[in-house]
């Protein structure tokens, strides 16, 4: 992109006012109608008397008006920090109370729950209603009274959520000025071949979403926007828009391998892309497989404001099969590195150590990560787990990656997640929380740990293992770690 981002959007949203631009429930809107609402949010904000250079909270959901929201306080160069709309109302309204926010967004079913802590905050209210019906402002907070600010986006931004699998999700400053990157490695961005139409099923809050949001924008993309993802309604869409390139994370992928579908439910996609976690190598084969669609994995940090690591149609022509597992090599402008964890040394190809990334569009010096990589002769990535979230069993150390790699490789297994809980005499120990495929036969623990006897050590092997339903999730579908963790501590109380 030669010009400012911010640039290219504004240009957008004038002079494709009557294009596509976003379907949600079955309904299209404009770049016009999304200009428009974006207008009457800054319109009322400074009616308010929120500062121009002030943070604007926005409680964020996949809904048309947020959505619109967000594009048009880009649009005006407003920085923004999303809040997770999923929390307690307590700690939503600690969130509102720390954030240093002019103003707050949020969905008019909403408010009930933190309208207190906003006019404690002194910020500004904003309801956003359906995108038919302008923002309007909240009674008893129509103006904002605070004088100080968080200055975190001094320049402007957002401040877009951790995926939150580890507990609360973090906001994570990502400036103006990086949010081109951002846009960049979104698919298709890197080739310039951006696809007829964006499926997301990704969080607005999260890097994934906004970054497609903001890409669709700027890019004149049509965007078919999901409130929650499910098999039925990613295949209606499928069906009625028949995009060539496809975004998804390791759970829909799983959720399409276990449903009923037919054969030619993806027949229109080209490549499937994704980044958001671990992919297990199984499950791609399976699923490349089953659909005759190759996946094109990636590994990203919000950290970094997007992808980091991918692989390329030409990537994958010219190796093949042959780096199963790899998550591909550095995007240009990237460097990675595994290093020792106790020193700090890079070691050799083909050893494990922690990752560094130097990133300079993004920082100006390497950053250590807590992801345990792998680089191979070639320069691929294989991604070997989390290092900080080892569980050390009497001496012992274990990745619970590895746990859930081997769950996984059952037949009757569709996810599972792996934490560790305290034990007064190994200080802690491995317990699994299992989601069966809903045609898997009678199977349980013993079966289950009967399985893993066979595919791991002695000391990896969980002390419980818990079927349920379904695993607890966070919005961007990924295992959400501690209430897997409560589910046992619950019963040890």
């Amino acid at each position: 992109m030669s010009h400012d981002v911010i640039d290219q959007l504004r240009a957008n949203l004038r002079d494709h006012s009557e294009d596509r631009a976003i379907e949600f429930e079955g309904r299209w809107i404009s770049w016009g109608d999304v200009a428009r609402y974006g207008d009457a949010v800054v319109a009322q904000l400074d009616a308010a008397g929120c500062p121009p250079t002030a943070k604007v909270g926005i409680i964020i959901r996949n809904r048309l008006a947020h959505a619109a929201a967000v594009v048009g306080l880009l649009a005006h160069r407003r920085s923004v920090s999303f809040v997770y709309p999923f929390l307690p109302a307590a700690v939503i309204a600690e969130n509102i109370e720390s954030l240093g926010a002019a103003a707050i967004l949020a969905d008019e079913q909403d408010w009930p729950n933190f309208r207190d802590a906003a006019a404690q905050a002194g910020c500004a209210g904003l309801a956003l209603c359906s995108i038919d019906k302008d923002a309007v402002l909240v009674e008893g907070l129509e103006r904002c009274t605070r004088t100080g600010f968080d200055d975190a986006l001094a320049d402007g931004g957002i401040e877009v959520l951790s995926s939150g699998t580890t507990g609360t999700p973090k906001r994570i400053p990502m400036a103006l000025k990086l949010l081109e990157r951002a846009v960049m490695s979104a698919p298709g961005a890197e080739s310039g071949k951006a696809p007829p139409v964006q499926i997301n099923i990704w969080p607005l809050g999260g890097v994934g979403g906004v970054c497609l949001l903001t890409g669709a924008a700027v890019n004149n993309t049509p965007l078919v926007l999901m409130e929650r993802f499910s098999v039925d309604a990613l295949v209606d869409a499928l069906r009625r828009h028949r995009p060539d390139m496809l975004g998804l994370n390791p759970t829909a992928i799983a959720m399409l391998m276990d449903a009923n579908l037919p054969d030619d439910a993806l027949s229109s996609v080209e490549v499937v892309s994704g980044g958001s976690a671990y992919l297990d190598p199984d499950l791609q084969d399976r699923f490349e497989k089953r659909f005759g669609v190759p996946i094109l994995w990636g590994m990203g940090a919000t950290e970094f404001c997007g992808t980091i690591i991918r692989w390329t149609p030409q990537m994958r022509a010219q190796v093949g099969d042959s780096k199963r597992g790899s998550t591909g090599l550095p995007m240009p402008g990237v460097e990675i590195k595994a290093v020792d964890p106790e020193n700090g040394a890079e070691v050799a190809r083909g050893q494990e150590g922690l990752m560094e990334v130097y990133c300079p569009s993004v920082r100006p010096d390497w950053v250590r990560t807590t992801d345990l990589v792998m680089i191979d002769e070639d320069g691929y990535v294989f991604h070997r787990g989390r290092f900080d979230g080892a569980i050390v069993r009497g001496g012992f150390k274990i990745l619970p990656e590895r746990v859930v790699d081997a769950l996984r490789r059952h037949p009757a297994v569709v996810d599972a997640s792996v934490v560790g809980i305290p034990d007064t005499r190994l200080g802690a120990v491995p317990v699994a929380a299992v989601e069966l495929s809903h045609s898997a036969g009678a199977i349980d623990q013993d079966a289950l740990i009967a399985f893993l006897r066979q595919e791991l050590p002695a000391t990896h092997i969980p002390k419980e293992i818990r079927i349920v339903d379904a695993l607890p999730r966070t919005p961007s579908l990924k295992v959400s770690l501690n209430d897997v963790k409560r589910m046992f501590l619950a019963d040890a109380a």
